[in-house]
């Protein structure tokens, strides 16, 4: 009987783990359509307006975010690529977009010289997306803004370690199976 018991028990410690990297995900929101134009963005700097205009920001993302050289995902085919900096309704910025924007009101005009600047000054900074900096998640393939973006380019360290823990969960299986069941 005790040993029916710590078996069920195994088995179901197993399939908890098992289950855990799925359970931890965030589902993705609707993403919706992406407007024909962005928004104009204000961000003052010494003591002058300036706007970020919906030219500004396709440069920014042509220049920045699709070149290969700097971020080596492919976001230029990603329909909605504007969600790197803006939020849902593509009215407003999220968090990674609020970053740029504060190190862009801290430069200067939104120029593409300093909008470089400010992407460089936040790149190193963790990002929404855990266990990722804000470069690491571009390079995935990862909203930095958004905890809920799952990286379409998985690290090989956490791939690594999920294959770890299996190989021990089966290798603990294995050691148990013969320690309970060895003739007395």
């Amino acid at each position: 009987m005790r040993l029916k018991i710590i078996t069920v028990a195994v088995i179901a410690i197993f399939l908890a783990v098992s289950f855990l990297p799925s359970l931890s995900i965030a589902s993705t929101p609707p993403l919706g359509a992406q407007p024909s134009s962005l928004p104009s963005i204000p961000y003052i700097y010494d003591g002058s307006i300036y706007n970020i205009t919906s030219s500004n920001w396709t440069s920014y993302f042509d220049d920045i975010y699709n070149n290969r050289a700097i971020v080596s995902f492919n976001w230029s085919g990603n329909a909605t690529e504007d969600l790197i900096l803006f939020d849902l309704s593509y009215k407003g910025l999220n968090p990674y977009g609020l970053e740029i924007l504060t190190q862009l009101s801290s430069i200067g005009e939104p120029s593409l010289k300093n909008f470089t600047i400010a992407f460089n000054r936040t790149k190193s900074m963790n990002s929404q997306v855990p266990g990722y900096t804000n470069i690491q998640a571009l390079n995935a393939g990862a909203y930095p803004g958004f905890s809920w973006s799952v990286p379409k380019i998985k690290k090989p360290q956490v791939q690594d370690l999920y294959v770890g823990i299996i190989v021990a969960l089966i290798a603990s299986i294995f050691v148990l199976y013969f320690i309970f069941n060895r003739k007395r």
